[in-house]
């Protein structure tokens, strides 16, 4: 019993904080109204042992959980309170545990923890309004969704993991840390045959990219149309191309909440570094297949990729880079210039002479984003124009 309520505890206060981070714009706050893990534990299914590098052992988890926690969030809109309980929930993954090993006692320096990306963590659950329905709340489902689906893959899925230094021996544990491994630049040409969700006139289509989901940029809208072009290039970091890749989200400018027209993804293994790229991407309702009920055409992305290897030296340079960004986002956030830290940045936040001039803390997060534009989230050559 204590040992329940001290992991809810530890889990209250390491995942609200990444609550707040990755709440969507719609919502003013996200937090847990009531959260214990229930008493059914995890189920090992099986465990696989070796050894890939020097110095290292690794295990893998089959892990899976079909358990009765009571997890209520709370969720702040601007129509008020609406608190949701998140039940029947089932967790399929495979966990990745590394232990870094040492001469001295305990033999172990550190524990590296992940999960896998390949099989990717399946995560089920439904979700209940407390005194009231779903159907009167649209979206509120899929935005829950995208905040746990974008938390689970920007801290615990590998590349990204979980550095637990182990007791009695002095370890560095910045060393074990992600670090940049390469540079993609895309360049988002063009979009074809979009689908057109107004009543009146056409979407206003812009697309968001992404490796990761706390890095989003996004290109300018283009108005009326459903063949738009951008020609807009951005320069984004990854740290592990055999298992990361670029995310493309088209989106319909709309008053109040913006709708996603497709989305559809590529695997940075599928490029040859230094060698450029052209892809025609067909756009999806989802990247989950199996949630798919609109089997419609949702038109095409062109993009055009390049993948640069960093030196050690252009490593370091990336790394101290992408922190700065963290510290912009998080003084944009508190300055009311957006809303969430996962908030796609647009040309002019990210390299335009708007930004970038100025003083106070308009300036100042401009200045940061400049800085770091040379290796993440810049915008470097491009135009836009209308086709009618």
């Amino acid at each position: 019993m204590k040992f329940r309520q001290a992991a809810s505890a530890v889990l209250k206060e390491s995942v609200e904080p990444l609550l707040e981070d990755y709440r969507p714009t719609a919502v003013n706050s996200l937090k847990f109204a009531k959260l214990s893990l229930g008493t059914v534990a995890p189920k090992i299914e099986g465990i696989r042992v070796q050894s890939l590098k020097k110095g290292q052992v690794t295990m893998d988890i089959d892990l899976r959980w079909g358990g009765d926690p009571n997890i209520v969030l709370e969720v702040d809109t601007p129509v008020g309170n609406i608190p949701i309980q998140l039940k029947d929930l089932q967790v399929f993954t495979v966990v990745r545990v590394i232990f870094h090993l040492a001469e001295e006692m305990p033999c172990i320096s550190a524990l590296l923890v992940a999960l896998l990306s390949e099989p990717k963590p399946r995560i089920d659950y439904t979700l209940k309004a407390v005194g009231g329905s779903l159907t009167g709340l649209p979206g509120i489902s899929d935005m829950i969704d995208d905040t746990v689906e974008s938390i689970v893959t920007d801290t615990l899925q590998w590349p990204h993991r979980i550095v637990v230094p182990m007791g009695g021996t002095a370890v560095d544990a910045s060393e074990f840390e992600l670090k940049p491994e390469g540079r993609l630049t895309v360049t988002v040409v063009r979009a074809n045959d979009l689908k057109n969700l107004e009543m009146i006139g056409k979407s206003d289509p812009y697309v968001v990219v992404h490796v990761r989901p706390r890095f989003k940029v996004k290109t300018k809208t283009i108005d009326n149309n459903l063949n738009p072009v951008w020609n807009e290039t951005f320069e984004l970091i990854a740290e592990d191309r055999e298992t990361q890749g670029l995310t493309v989200e088209v989106f319909d400018k709309d008053i109040g909440q913006d709708q996603r027209l497709g989305i559809a993804k590529v695997r940075l293994s599928e490029l040859e570094p230094e060698k450029p790229k052209e892809v025609n991407l067909r756009l999806l309702a989802s990247l989950d297949t199996l949630k798919v009920k609109d089997k419609k055409d949702r038109g095409t992305c062109t993009i055009k990729l390049l993948y640069h290897l960093f030196s050690k030296e252009e490593q370091l340079v990336a790394l101290e880079e992408e922190k700065r960004i963290l510290e912009a986002r998080k003084e944009m956030k508190e300055a009311g210039v957006i809303e969430s830290t996962t908030d796609a940045v647009d040309a002019s936040a990210s390299g335009s002479s708007t930004a970038t001039g100025g003083s106070g803390i308009m300036g100042s997060v401009g200045r940061e984003l400049s800085k770091a534009g040379k290796f993440m989230g810049r915008t470097i050559t491009g135009h836009s124009k209308r086709i009618e």
